[in-house]
């Protein structure tokens, strides 16, 4: 996958310029109608969009438009890259036209956001490197804030494509720093995830979780592979452990020490609360 800041515009420009040949007028016309049946007015009164259906139909409409493309006079002797090109075009044109009626659109989700959120918020407060078992040598300021900072650019963009760049870029910088830091011994997986962890706790970006299931349900899933995929699924891992952990997944801290923190930030603590939060302070 190419960076984010190299080949996305000359990508997005070359599908454009796909849509503006005249043989391309239906095939236009076909995706303003998909676009047009995501309509509020399309939607049934009181009733509540689903996400994963609406996934699964863009999914399909990508993969059937994308087909079409080779068989298209306007695609008439373009190569793989030219194809692939114009596909990924398509898919950051459909996203955006689209991105008010797909992204955090579910009440239940949105709520899961707002609870991660203040749930690292309130990690933050306390949880350390040495915490996590990070290495003195991992704990490099400058880099830890650099790969910080490429995570909260999740939320200026809408195309999945763009949003996975910001995670990739993330990753990159970590591993990065790992592979500078770790000396005579090479930085495996036990090493990577923690800071990931570590970072996304410093990140706490909005919506985090809105943002992972829109990757999964809105990435065309032939491109969401390799080292993407990888990636992507690290980030889940951490923001599922930060959205699970007790005192227990952490190194040298006591159990009222972590609750007593937690519930100074708003949440029940104890066997019943399943770290859920409280809201009355």
């Amino acid at each position: 996958m190419a960076d984010g800041d190299q080949g996305m515009p000359l990508t997005f420009q070359n599908f454009l310029e796909k849509m503006r040949h005249p043989s391309a007028s239906e095939l236009v016309k076909s995706i303003k109608a998909f676009i047009s049946s995501f309509g509020d007015a399309q939607m049934p009164a009181n009733a509540q969009r689903d996400s994963d259906e609406d996934g699964r139909r863009i999914q399909a409409f990508l993969r059937d438009t994308e087909a079409a493309f080779r068989g298209h006079p306007a695609w008439r002797g373009a190569s793989e890259e030219e194809l692939e090109a114009s596909g990924e075009g398509l898919e950051k044109y459909l996203t955006t036209k689209l991105y008010p009626n797909i992204f955090a659109v579910i009440n239940e989700e949105r709520t899961l956001d707002d609870v991660l959120g203040r749930r690292i918020a309130a990690l933050r407060t306390f949880i350390r490197p040495e915490h996590l078992d990070i290495p003195e040598c991992f704990r490099v300021e400058a880099s830890l804030a650099l790969a910080r900072n490429e995570l909260v650019k999740v939320n200026n963009f809408k195309a999945p494509r763009d949003k996975l760049v910001c995670v990739l870029n993330t990753c990159r910088v970590i591993n990065n720093l790992l592979n500078v830091s770790a000396g005579n011994r090479p930085a495996g997986a036990d090493d990577f995830l923690p800071v990931l962890i570590y970072v996304v706790m410093l990140a706490n970006p909005p919506r985090l979780e809105s943002n992972l299931r829109y990757i999964a349900r809105f990435r065309l899933e032939s491109r969401l592979v390799s080292e993407a995929a990888y990636f992507y699924t690290n980030l889940v891992s951490a923001t599922h452990f930060l959205t699970t952990c007790d005192h227990s997944a952490f190194t040298n801290l006591d159990e009222d020490v972590f609750e007593a923190h937690m519930a100074a930030e708003g949440f029940a603590v104890g066997p019943d609360a399943a770290g859920s939060f409280d809201g009355e302070r």
